[in-house]
């Protein structure tokens, strides 16, 4: 038998052998099982972890709309009161990882043609510190829709340290939500807090009750 004659008759060989592996219909379904659970598996896992951050995201962002909103309906705040928008946050997401919230004043400086803190409360923010006129106008001024001299709004911002249920290709995360409005019933919102410091005295022209806030 020559070289060419051997390859010949290996090749219908194996041509034969696929043929009728092709055409089998006899299987073990434990073998079937055995390959394709491990991707069933991931896939159910991953959508649970997907649509739990989902879920957090989206709760994050009804809260803090929630939270300005009860906010904007003051014409005076307390820490007391904010003490008691962070409880309402806390128990809208309920979840035990750590949630931060910050609540702020903020209005425009037609002088130096920027955005101006007029006052912060961090009480329950963290290490995110309270805002100041820097960080204002460097990372949210984009954000704010355009007013005038003697208008503010009240910023509502929240934070979320987010931990997956499992790994499947989503890491632990801090989301973050943003809410801005108008006060409702006054161009200010007095903030009464005998330990905060006074706001500067350029606001005095348009924020409620002069330079009490």
């Amino acid at each position: 038998m020559t070289h060419r004659t051997l390859m010949s008759a290996l090749l219908r060989h194996a041509t034969r052998g696929l043929e009728g592996f092709r055409r089998a219909e006899r299987g073990a379904i434990s073998v079937e099982t055995v390959l394709i659970f491990p991707l069933l598996a991931w896939a159910l896992v991953a959508t649970v972890t997907f649509t739990d951050a989902f879920r957090h995201q989206s709760t994050l962002l009804r809260s803090v709309y929630t939270v300005s909103d009860l906010a904007t309906k003051s014409s005076e705040v307390r820490p007391s009161d904010i003490d008691g928008f962070f409880a309402f946050l806390r128990r809208i997401n309920d979840t035990s990882m750590p949630i931060r919230m910050r609540i702020s004043l903020i209005g425009w400086d037609s002088d130096e043609e920027q955005l101006r803190v007029v006052w912060s409360n961090a009480d329950h923010a963290g290490s995110f510190g309270a805002l100041d006129d820097a960080a204002l106008n460097a990372a949210i001024a984009s954000q704010v829709p355009r007013i005038t001299q003697g208008e503010t709004l009240v910023l509502t911002e929240a934070w979320l340290m987010y931990t997956p249920p499992f790994q499947v290709g989503l890491s632990a995360r801090t989301m973050s939500e943003m809410a801005i409005m108008r006060p409702r019933y006054a161009p200010g919102i007095r903030y009464d807090d005998p330990n905060a410091p006074p706001p500067p005295t350029a606001w005095c022209e348009f924020i409620v009750d002069g330079c009490g806030m």
